[in-house]
């Protein structure tokens, strides 16, 4: 009996000490907002009012509910996962990944992420559905929170409709060398057919951030399908830190591979954003800044041009929970048709758990 009791008490030793070196994080982010969207004078109210351009997710991020989780293996590595799916709060229902070339929204159940990967001083590999280098930079440029709805840039950058979170994807990204860290990833494509090849994602980016500096470049080419001439987005930031304020800047291009060609078919955007985030107080942040683009069409027909501004304030109740307050106006120039304006006003809330 005690040699029983001796070995139940080992066992639950055992075990104790392989939980204490796992952890599982419940997490999320709920943000919802109230405001008007003019489209062209066409105006809609309401809580997380539909966007043209943003969709209908909070006001400055997407809200979201997922698990992640860590288990330490010993010598440095440890085994990763993350699972997050998305959802509207205005009306309870999935918010998760659209995909740009299709429109159609994802119902999976982590429609956002879901992703297991190892670690260590190698740096890091994951396998699974999760974001691309690309987009994992794409943000640090930009002014007004880089928000869903305040920045300048939501209604004028072309390389907006990029494919931000594909699944069927490999991850790595290298340990940071004294500011210094790059990733890169492949995407098989999960659309073959009989008669239709399936597409490809490449994305990576290298990035440099010490003290006040900092600084990004990224790549992405995406195939819809394997016929499909690649859509390639690059995009260049930097910022630095004066400490009463922060400049923001952005350049970015965009080469569409357009077949057929058609009149009014655009080859290239070329893309340029300037901001400020201005530190008010210990709790208040302003920021604000300019977007436009030009994007070239193939036939020789007239540029379209896009300008926008946007300026968002963010108050802070708590570590966890914000005010939020901005605006942000666009403008889109096409010879021949009237211009395309839309105009965003909107108040929220965002808590963090």
């Amino acid at each position: 009996m005690m040699k029983k009791s001796l070995v139940a008490l080992a066992v639950l030793a055992v075990s104790g000490v392989a939980s204490a070196q796992s952890t599982v994080t419940i997490y999320g982010l709920v943000d919802a907002w109230i405001g008007t969207v003019k489209d062209n004078n066409i105006s809609q109210s309401g809580v997380n009012v539909p966007h043209p351009f943003s969709g209908s997710g909070g006001g400055l991020q997407t809200s979201r509910f997922g698990l992640k989780g860590s288990e330490d293996l010993g010598g440095g590595l440890k085994a990763n996962f993350l699972l997050e799916a998305g959802f509207d709060p205005s009306t309870g229902a999935a918010n998760n990944y659209t995909n740009p070339y299709t429109g159609a929204t994802s119902t999976a159940v982590f429609g956002r992420q879901a992703w297991v990967g190892v670690s260590g001083g190698f740096g890091e590999l994951k396998l699974g559905k999760m974001w691309t280098p690309y987009d994992m930079v794409k943000g640090s440029g930009a002014a007004g929170f880089d928000s869903l709805l305040f920045a300048p840039s939501t209604s004028v950058w072309a390389s907006n409709n990029y494919s931000d979170r594909p699944g069927n994807s490999i991850y790595y990204e290298t340990p940071n060398f004294s500011g210094f860290s790059a990733a890169g990833m492949y995407s098989f494509g999960e659309n073959k057919t009989a008669a239709v090849g399936a597409g490809k994602i490449i994305s990576m980016n290298v990035a440099y951030a010490n003290g006040p500096i900092g600084a990004s470049l990224a790549y992405q080419s995406e195939k819809a399908t394997a016929a499909a001439t690649a859509v390639k987005y690059t995009q260049l930031n930097g910022s630095y830190d004066f400490g009463v304020v922060k400049l923001l800047g952005a350049y970015g291009n965009v080469k569409n591979g357009v077949s057929p060609v058609t009149a009014l078919a655009t080859d290239k955007t070329k893309e340029y954003q300037i901001g400020l985030d201005f530190p008010v107080s210990s709790t208040f942040t302003l920021s604000g800044g300019y977007a436009r683009s030009k994007s070239t069409r193939l036939a020789g027909a007239p540029d379209l041009k896009r300008t926008g501004y946007g300026v968002a304030g963010l108050y802070a109740l708590s570590k966890r929970s914000n005010l939020y307050a901005g605006v942000q106006t666009g403008k889109e120039t096409n010879p021949g048709v009237a211009d395309r304006k839309t105009t965003t006003y909107g108040v929220g809330i965002r808590h963090t758990f």
